[in-house]
């Protein structure tokens, strides 16, 4: 049991607060079986019934009981003797006295007499009420929902102990209106509730967004004259009541919502915010809602780099075609568009403006004037070794830098900044003899891209070196084959050369191609397994992608056609690439290897084809001219020469003219760029592009 303290002054009296007290009373006032909600505490002197004193006091404690403890101050003028009495009251002292007790205290002047009053009572279902045989007003103390003041529910039961039927206190029977002026009769609904019975009536729920289900917890309304538009008389159980797409039974989406009202969202997409990778840029990303909502898709939160396809290999390629991914496409793709001309490897953005009238640097423009020298766009023509001089082939190996070889066992070297050249022959000593005739000439040089120094072949299948200083040349070995090309490829510490002939000591119209240290007095030929046909150039970047150009004409007495063969390293032979095949080809005298991926091979007839990793095909060429060389610095920067004369140029759309110099046979071409070109051939001439 708890005991409560009330400090003074609970009770005082109210008449002689200025005067000393008499006396004084400590009451403790304890209750057992329930807990009043009021105490009303009394003190009368027994001497004068006149004089009384009294105080409300909440109840404390339990409901099964409690105790409060009362200081008693008492008038001067009051008696040595009094009555304390204690009421106690279920809710309020307003209401019905449950108990009281009452006792006579004597009280002596100066000291705090001490009395204890109990109060018994009965609440046994400690709903605050205490139970009518028990002086109470609990209709029925075993249940806690009746009492006084409880709710009246329609179950034939007296819940609030009014004493009166449910039917009087409901109105049970009686004409009621529900909705929309249906009328009824008030009965019985489920859980103790009234409702109006309109037996006519259709009951309807709210369909606010018109999915045909009604709002889940909202009562329904009654109809008597047809139901209206936006209710429905389908199940409310519509959990969200204004998206159209919500409902039971609904498809699950992806936006969030538990589209089908049964508790969790999305739960058809368990990939969502998952990491993933995108299939098309191969990006990673997370899994996120379509906009329509019926699926996941990747999505990439980091900038998706751009891949350009880069042909010509100068870092920039065309806009035209590009990739994005985050990883790089196979193939020769960079991170840098814009490129104008993606099959010339000297024009790109930002690139010097060179004397070639291109637009190098993919501005729009052409160059000025003063990118070229003097001024002006031009071919430089120039005579050495005389009127009657044929010069068959040209190597370059720095711009400005060239060598030039020709019949009368003649070699010409100009070497930057020199603009002229110095001519040396076999009067000048060297390797060789002047007897004349093809034996003696020169049909092809290599110049040695580091060091300028020339490798050379003759008609008389002589294989000589000789420095950009040197006035002689050194001859290290004779074949005895005329050696029409030979082409140097750097690799396994040194440089490895290639020679193309076309003809073999057997004479039966059979070709040779051989490889060569460069030093030794013996060259490596094909096996005879591999016989080849006529073969007049050879050209390459590496041991994988070296070709010899060749075949035969009407007056060498074979089959007229076209041959091009390729290394196979793997076999230490040459495939034969099948050109033949190809509609319309003549015999080729040129072949040209820009990079890994592409080549250029000319010959007789206009006949130019083109090889990319996917084979030969061929290049319709503007006319009939029998073609002796090519050069090329990418797929749209091809040079070609011809037997009547002319310099043409291919643009990847087109040729062009590009020298005119009719009379004279050219014979070779090559160049370090478009603005460093070179062309050799009859009656001694010489021509540059431009300076």
């Amino acid at each position: 049991m708890r005991h409560v303290l009330l400090l003074l002054p609970v009770l005082v009296l109210a008449g002689c607060k200025e005067k000393i007290p008499q006396g004084a009373v400590k009451l403790t006032v304890t209750y057992e079986g329930f807990r009043p909600e009021c105490v009303l505490v009394t003190a009368r002197d027994t001497a004068d019934s006149s004089k009384k004193l009294s105080e409300e006091v909440a109840g404390k404690g339990e409901r099964t009981g409690g105790a409060l403890v009362i200081a008693v101050l008492l008038p001067a003028d009051w008696s040595a003797s009094v009555e304390v009495e204690a009421q106690a009251f279920e809710q309020s002292c307003a209401g019905k006295m449950v108990t009281s007790h009452s006792a006579r205290v004597a009280v002596t002047q100066g000291e705090a007499a001490k009395a204890e009053l109990l109060l018994s009572a009965r609440d046994q279902d400690q709903d605050g009420y205490v139970a009518v045989l028990n002086g109470g007003t609990d209709c029925r103390d075993t249940d806690a929902a009746m009492h006084p003041g409880a709710e009246e529910l329609c179950n034939d039961v007296d819940d609030n102990c009014d004493g009166q039927q449910d039917t009087v206190e409901l109105r049970l029977g009686q004409v009621c209106t529900e909705g929309a002026g249906c009328e009824g009769t008030r009965n019985c609904g489920v859980n103790g509730t009234v409702v109006c019975n309109v037996p006519n009536a259709t009951l309807a729920y709210p369909d606010v967004d018109r999915d045909n289900r009604g709002e889940r917890n909202v009562a329904a309304t009654a109809f008597c004259s047809g139901v209206p538009a936006g209710y429905v008389t389908t199940p409310n159980d519509d959990c969200d009541d204004t998206r159209a797409h919500v409902f039971p039974g609904a498809d699950e989406r992806c936006d969030g919502l538990d589209n089908d009202c049964d508790g969790p969202s999305d739960e058809d997409f368990p990939q969502l915010d998952m990491n993933c990778t995108d299939p098309m840029t191969q990006c990673g990303g997370r899994w996120r809602c379509t906009t329509g909502g019926n699926a996941l898709e990747c999505l990439v939160s980091q900038p998706v780099p751009t891949w350009y396809l880069d042909e010509d290999g100068d870092g920039f390629g065309r806009n035209e075609g590009s990739q994005q991914g985050c990883t790089r496409p196979t193939g020769s793709y960079v991170n840098q568009g814009g490129d104008c001309d993606d099959g010339n490897r000297f024009t790109r953005p930002g690139a010097n403006e060179l004397c070639d009238a291109l637009d190098n640097n993919c501005d729009g423009q052409p160059e000025a004037a003063t990118a070229c020298p003097g001024g002006t766009r031009s071919w430089v023509e120039r005579t050495e070794g005389g009127g009657s001089q044929v010069w068959r082939s040209v190597s370059t190996w720095t711009p400005g830098g060239a060598w030039v070889v020709g019949n009368n066992n003649r070699r010409a070297v100009q070497t930057p900044p020199n603009t002229t050249f110095t001519v040396t022959d076999s009067a000048a000593g060297g390797c060789g003899d002047n007897t004349g005739g093809d034996s003696t000439a020169w049909y092809s040089v290599w110049a040695d891209p580091t060091t300028g120094r020339a490798t050379l072949s003759s008609g008389g299948g002589r294989l000589a070196h000789q420095a950009t200083n040197a006035t002689a040349c050194t001859q290290v070995l004779s074949t005895n084959l005329a050696t029409h090309g030979i082409v140097g490829i750097p690799g396994g510490g040194g440089i490895e050369f290639w020679g193309a002939s076309a003809s073999t000591s057997s004479g039966e119209g059979e070709g040779a191609a051989f490889s060569w240290n460069g030093v030794s007095t013996s060259v490596t030929f094909n096996t005879p397994t591999n016989d080849i046909g006529f073969v007049f150039d050879v050209h390459g970047v590496s041991r994988d992608v070296l070709f010899w150009a060749g075949g035969y004409d009407a007056a060498s007495g074979f089959t007229p056609g076209p041959r091009i063969y390729r290394f196979d390293s793997a076999n230490n032979e040459w495939d034969t690439q099948s050109v033949q095949n190809i509609q319309g080809l003549a015999r080729l005298n040129g072949v040209w290897v820009v990079n890994e991926k592409l080549a250029f091979a000319v010959g007789n007839a206009g006949s130019v084809v083109r090889w990319t990793d996917t084979g030969w095909s061929r290049v319709t060429f503007t006319n009939n001219h029998n073609l002796t060389s090519v050069v090329a610095f990418g797929a749209s920067s091809v040079y070609v020469t011809c037997t009547s004369g002319h310099v043409y140029r291919y643009d990847g759309q087109s040729w062009h003219e590009f020298l005119s110099f009719p009379g004279t046979v050219f014979n070779d071409i090559a160049g370090t760029s478009p603005e460093d070109l070179w062309v050799v051939g009859t009656n001694g001439k010489i021509f540059h592009w431009p300076r």
